[in-house]
């Protein structure tokens, strides 16, 4: 599964492969077909990163008119490919878009110094592209795309969704009928995330809604799979 690999992971192969200064373009010939897909995607979230930071182009964009040297916030920049990542109807972009916004923490700027440049609050960068994400999460009827928003959460190392269904699990007044979305698809990404085998999961017993089934529905498919 590539969900187990970080940002922080490949930044130390950049550094150590010592990647030109000049990216090439995205997958082209240069990125040969034998290299791990989960390398192509690092490669090419970096690529994103430094042609944003360094010349204020949005690879992220449709046209010309997302070229604007001005605007250096990263944020705009993830919240494009945030959006571009939830339009994708087969999640192609999804490890890209986790490589991208891990590449943001400052341990990993640190990592690759030289290549990347900070500009502006890194703290503050990150809190607005974790607020649009819950936003998403909220809204998101794909109980998948949920469940990568939840990885990108981690990448930014926010965590306060899980953690708030977390602490009601362990207290015992976990309140079904009182969860918001987020927290519904913050259950369905703990539950995922625990490791264990779902042999009996039922989703009724959590709600009867439809629509918090339709969140759980990752959790039903590694449930019916197991079985």
């Amino acid at each position: 599964m590539y969900g187990k690999y970080s940002a922080t992971s490949y930044c130390y192969l950049a550094r150590c492969s010592e990647l030109p200064k000049r990216a090439r373009g995205l997958y082209q010939n240069q990125v040969f077909c034998f290299i791990h897909l989960s390398v192509q995607e690092f490669l090419a979230a970096l690529h994103v990163h430094l042609t944003f930071i360094k010349h204020g182009l949005n690879l992220m964009g449709q046209d010309e008119s997302s070229k604007n040297p001005g605007i250096c916030d990263l944020s705009f920049l993830h919240q494009w490919a945030v959006y571009k990542a939830l339009e994708s109807p087969n999640g192609h972009l999804d490890l890209f878009l986790r490589f991208l916004l891990g590449l943001s923490l400052q341990t990993n700027q640190t990592l690759l110094r030289g290549l990347l440049t900070q500009t502006g609050s890194i703290s503050q960068t990150n809190q607005r592209t974790v607020q649009y994400i819950k936003k998403k999460i909220s809204k998101n009827e794909s109980a998948e795309k949920s469940i990568n928003l939840f990885h990108c959460l981690n990448e930014l190392n926010d965590r306060s969704l899980v953690e708030d269904i977390q602490q009601s699990l362990r207290s015992g007044r976990l309140s079904t009928d009182k969860l918001s979305p987020s927290h519904w698809s913050a259950l369905a990404f703990i539950l995922m995330s625990s490791g264990k085998v779902l042999d009996h999961f039922n989703p009724k017993d959590y709600s009867t809604d439809q629509r918090v089934i339709e969140r759980m529905l990752p959790v039903i498919k590694v449930s019916i799979h197991s079985e």
